[in-house]
């Protein structure tokens, strides 16, 4: 093990001093952008395993990316870690649409083909996003910390998670209880705690985009967010971003 861990620190010195050159991506500290990654590692191990878990890093502007399922991404062996920004993505089956949202420790896998029939979709950066590429060298360089790899199958679990609460969603009668319930699953992913709730910042995420997530018309949620305003259940705030003072309720499906 000690042989492998030089060999990993060594790599990863040589990464960072090419990065430095020039002579390839801009290169980021994995378990410095996203600590929590590294939760499973013993605390001796942190230190070393942050300074060889490094990846390329890729910034992109909003507008449609259709590159995130072409070259060169295709070659990020776990994924594209999300670590800043948000991205919709658009799903389609025959008639029917939906969309799902995208942020900072999300781990997306684009370029992965279904079977069931549903349409490869459209993504969308809505807001400038930071994705850092797991690729094959990382892969090799963390290879000594399986710690991490959990960490990974993790962020796989908790989008399966999200897929499902958003399926239950669409079980809840009322309109406004289907968007406090995407409002307070948004808070509880990239909101902060604050002394008057919980505030979270969805930057061009539209009325629209937050219609078509919990299945409703955008003229019906608009309403419904005015009324969840005028009972305390939200705050609007200057900024565009919400501040959830309570408790979600507990909601009743058909």
């Amino acid at each position: 093990m000690q042989a492998t861990n030089a060999q990993g620190r060594a790599e990863g010195e040589g990464w960072e001093r090419t990065a430095r050159a020039g002579q390839a991506h801009v290169l980021v500290r994995i378990l410095d952008e996203d600590p929590e990654l590294g939760r499973y590692l013993a605390p001796r191990d942190v230190r070393l395993a942050a300074s060889v878990a490094i990846a390329p890093l890729h910034t992109v502007g909003p507008g449609t990316a259709s590159f995130l399922i072409d070259e060169p991404l295709t070659h990020a062996h776990f994924g594209l870690l999300v670590l800043g920004g948000l991205i919709a993505r658009h799903l389609s089956f025959g008639q029917l649409g939906a969309v799902e949202f995208y942020g900072p420790g999300d781990l997306v896998r684009p370029w992965t083909r279904r079977t069931d029939g549903t349409a490869p979709g459209r993504w969308d950066v809505l807001t400038t996003t930071r994705l850092a590429a797991l690729d094959g060298d990382f892969a090799s360089r963390v290879q000594p910390w399986p710690e991490l790899v959990a960490g990974l199958l993790d962020r796989a679990a908790e989008r399966s998670d999200a897929q499902a609460l958003q399926a239950a969603l669409h079980q809840t009668k009322r309109t406004e209880d289907r968007v406090l319930l995407a409002l307070w699953h948004f808070a509880g992913r990239w909101g902060e705690s604050g002394p008057e709730g919980r505030t979270v910042s969805l930057p061009n995420i539209t009325g629209a985009l937050l219609a078509r997530y919990v299945g409703a018309r955008r003229q019906t949620v608009s309403t419904a967010l005015g009324r969840l305003a005028d009972s305390g259940d939200l705050r609007r705030n200057p900024d565009g971003s919400f501040t959830l003072p309570r408790r979600p309720p507990q909601l009743e499906t058909r």
